[in-house]
């Protein structure tokens, strides 16, 4: 096999082995200020949790059977069962190189991929290393993995999903970024022909990857035909200040000039000044996670209660894993977003890495957090109103969620 990447750039960047590693490291790099300690719990503790593919339905649990999700990593959802049969036929072993190990089963896979215990977010992000160079640079395999998230959602009740990856970490040999966003784009037509879901793309930078920044916002601007409706940042903030790099605040200005939908990781390894820098520098309309801002009450209560213009994307299993709040579910901040009537919606994050459903998300709201049937189906709603579809579809999206308002008891 040749370079995981295509373009010059790219392939010097892949000359460095250690890249996804340093990525992560970057990920992660944040003063003493925003760091969370989360004590350690035992995969008996969290059994209950430990979802299977097969979740409870969603006329079960909370009565309606239409959801919609906003934060999905799709580099970061790709089913088990794919990995291993692309690594079969691509001849890629699914690895851990720091370990030797080899995952050849099913059983294998899950137990190497998935985290169980809450941790940080290196840890969580390890996983990345080790599945990426399976799946990146075949076109096919790009299609494959967005036609079967497809129905995995159906399965699940999905109707609307919004996938978000960095092109560039799934390009290689003759595949470019471009090619990337096409046969995401082939993948999601064929599934919502076959299955009824409507997905599109966010298109990511990653903090640590300066070379493909600038790049980010020109794929966003001319392949808005191939499904991509935004743009995002993943990565951690830098320091007490908590800044954004100087090019990162660049494309996401450039995206609100022209009109390019705009949401933000902030706020789950950062605090409540990287929600700010990525709402007044970055013109944020999303905020991917946002826990943190739990931290400083004024500013919650200015900008998230009084004001409901910006939508808080919340991954609560992801939330505890990543180490981004502390294992106390009733106590969790999407309790407090709902009694507060917060604009939030909740999502999966990484299922790779979590093995984690819709359904079992909306499980754990209900019978851990606390929510209520409406209070979960108000986070339908509120998704359905954040999404970035065009004005017209997002209207139908919204009318089909206000249709399957539960009846209250």
């Amino acid at each position: 096999m040749g370079n995981l990447f295509s373009s010059p750039v790219e392939s010097a960047l892949h000359s460095d082995p250690k890249i996804i590693e340093n990525v992560q490291k970057n990920m992660i790099h944040e003063s003493s200020e925003t760091m969370v300690s989360v004590p350690p719990v035992s995969l008996e503790d969290l059994k209950e949790f430990d979802f299977p593919k097969a979740g409870c339905t969603p006329l079960s649990l909370i009565g309606y059977d239409f959801q919609v999700e906003l934060h999905l990593h799709l580099d970061g959802a790709v089913r088990f069962e794919t990995l291993l049969d692309v690594s079969k036929s691509r001849g890629i072993p699914i690895k851990n190189d720091k370990t030797g190990e080899v995952a050849t089963t099913i059983d294998e896979v899950k137990k190497m991929l998935i985290t169980h215990t809450p941790a940080d977010l290196a840890l969580v992000l390890a996983p990345f290393e080790i599945f990426l160079p399976v799946v990146r640079g075949c076109a096919h395999v790009v299609e494959r993995i967005a036609y079967e998230l497809c129905e995995d959602q159906h399965n699940n009740g999905v109707v609307y999903f919004e996938g978000r990856y960095a092109p560039h970490l799934l390009s290689g040999d003759d595949l470019d970024a471009a090619g990337v966003i096409a046969a995401v784009k082939k993948g999601f037509d064929r599934g919502e022909k076959d299955f009824g879901v409507k997905a599109r793309s966010i298109l990511c930078a990653i903090r640590g990857l300066d070379a493909f920044t600038e790049q980010i916002i020109t794929l966003a601007s001319d392949l808005k035909h191939l499904g991509v409706v935004g743009i995002d940042v993943a990565g951690s903030a830098h320091g007490a200040d908590e800044q954004y790099e100087p090019n990162v605040v660049t494309i996401f200005q450039e995206a609100y000039k022209l009109g390019i939908h705009r949401t933000v990781h902030a706020g789950e390894s950062g605090g409540p000044k990287e929600m700010k820098r990525a709402l007044t520098d970055m013109h944020a309309e999303r905020i991917g996670h946002g826990y943190r801002v739990m931290r400083e009450p004024d500013f919650y209560r200015e900008r998230f209660v009084e004001d409901k213009s910006i939508h808080l994307e919340a991954c609560p299993y992801s939330s505890v894993m990543t180490g981004a709040v502390e294992l106390d579910w009733k106590h969790h901040p999407v309790a407090t977003w709902a009694a507060d009537d917060v604009n939030f919606s909740l999502s999966r994050d990484d299922p790779t890495c979590f093995g984690n459903t819709m359904n079992s998300e909306l499980k754990l709201a209900k019978e851990s957090i606390g929510l209520t049937t409406h209070q979960l189906w108000k986070a339908q709603l509120n998704a359905a109103h954040a999404c970035f579809l065009p004005e017209d579809e997002k209207q139908q999206l919204i009318e089909q969620i206000k249709n399957a308002e539960p009846a209250q008891i």
